[in-house]
């Protein structure tokens, strides 16, 4: 029952993530140059290589995975009985009890790269090439983040199977596309400047693009039926 209460709250936000990401790489793309987007390509690709064809870095993904639960537990007052990293039997953080956001929250917090905002906003305006060297660190931590997590749905963690699949999957890819703008203007010309505005400017083009929805779906079925 559970399961499918959680599903059924997960297939609304779903659409808010189809509507809100269309939007999205079209605003981010004015954000950069095209100097910065090779770079990003570069740091992504870079962990791509690392991953399918060399060694994926488990042990440095189990534990940021492992500490996100802590300090998320930590929030929520939760007692810690233990906390375990090993390279045979992967990580594991003992608590008292848990909850939907402890669970979800090593998948929808990025932690290498929020960490590494708080370095480049004190030395962007230091070092020349701060940024873009945040930039290619930036999307190879990131791409590292995105393809643990898929294998963490894929594989079917207790972590995500306990509020079902659907529901973890729209509320993980939510957070992930709402830390995107914030990762992405630190490495930008802009920097932290704009960022308020572009967060409205996105939103009001995802409400202009639902609004226009039941529309394309009636023009969608009346091709298809009619």
């Amino acid at each position: 029952m559970r399961v499918f209460l959680y599903s059924s709250i997960g297939i609304p936000v779903l659409i808010v993530d189809a509507v809100l990401l269309q939007a999205l790489p079209a605003r981010l793309a004015g954000r950069f140059t095209a100097t910065q987007g090779m770079i990003l390509l570069a740091g992504a690709l870079a962990y791509l290589v690392l991953h399918f064809l060399l060694r994926k870095p488990e042990r440095m993904y189990l534990w940021a995975h492992e500490v996100t639960h802590l300090l998320v537990a930590k929030l929520f007052l939760r007692n810690v009985h233990g906390f375990h990293i090993t390279s045979r039997t992967g990580g594991k953080v003992v608590i008292d009890r848990t909850n939907v956001a402890i669970d979800l929250s090593p998948y929808a917090v990025p932690l290498y790269n929020v960490a590494a905002l708080l370095p480049v906003a004190l030395l962007a305006g230091e070092t020349p090439h701060a940024r873009k060297i945040y930039l290619g660190a930036a999307a190879f931590l990131f791409t590292m983040h995105l393809c643990f997590s898929v294998g963490g749905f894929i594989d079917g963690q207790p972590d995500v199977r306990r509020s079902g699949r659907i529901f973890s999957l729209a509320v993980v890819f939510l957070f992930l596309m709402l830390w995107t703008p914030l990762l992405a203007a630190a490495g930008s010309p802009g920097g932290f400047a704009g960022l308020p505005g572009f967060y409205r400017e996105w939103l009001a083009d995802g409400m202009e693009a639902a609004l226009r929805l039941p529309d394309h779906v009636r023009s969608l079925l009346s091709r298809r039926f009619l």
